[in-house]
C-alpha cells in the first residue's frame, strides 16, 4: 500500500519541475499578444496617415497628426519619441504622386533575456507598418 505522504511529495516535485515551463509559456503567449496588437496598430496607423496625407493640403502635417491620434490609449508610450518613429515621403504635392508612410514602434519585452530573436534591441522589439497612396485632387 502506498503512503499518502510519498504521493504528495512526488506531486510537489512534479509541480516544481513543470511550473516554470508553464509560466514561461504563459509569458510568451502574453508577449506575443502585445506584439501582435502593436503590429496591427502600426499597420493601421500607417494606412490612416497615408489616407490623411492624400486628402490634405499639407500632407506631412496631416500624416503626423493621424499617426499621433490613431491608437489612443491602446499602446503604452505611443506618443513617446523613443518608441515611436514615423517617416513621410512625398515626391510632389501634385495629384497622382505617391505618399509613402512608414511607422516604427518599439514594443517593450517583459523578459528581454528570455526572448532572444532578430529585431531585438535595448529590450524592445521593433514592429513596422508601411503604406503608400497617391495624392488625390483637391476640390
Amino acid at each position: 500500500m502506498l503512503d499518502h505522504r510519498k504521493q504528495t511529495g512526488s506531486m510537489l516535485l512534479e509541480l516544481a519541475l513543470i511550473l516554470p515551463l508553464l509560466l514561461a509559456l504563459l509569458a510568451a503567449i502574453i508577449q506575443f499578444g502585445f506584439m501582435l496588437n502593436a503590429k496591427i496598430a502600426v499597420n493601421s496607423a500607417a494606412y490612416e496617415a497615408a489616407r490623411a496625407a492624400t486628402l490634405a493640403e499639407d500632407p506631412q502635417a496631416a500624416a503626423v497628426q493621424a499617426i499621433e491620434k490613431y491608437p489612443g490609449s491602446a499602446l503604452p508610450g505611443w506618443h513617446d519619441g523613443d518608441r515611436l518613429h514615423a517617416s513621410i515621403e512625398a515626391e510632389s504635392l501634385e495629384p497622382g504622386y505617391p505618399v509613402k508612410v512608414r511607422v516604427n514602434y518599439k514594443v517593450p519585452l517583459f523578459f528581454p533575456r528570455m526572448f532572444s530573436f532578430p529585431g531585438l534591441e535595448d529590450g524592445n522589439f521593433t514592429v513596422s507598418g508601411f503604406s503608400t497612396m497617391r495624392i488625390e485632387e483637391k476640390e
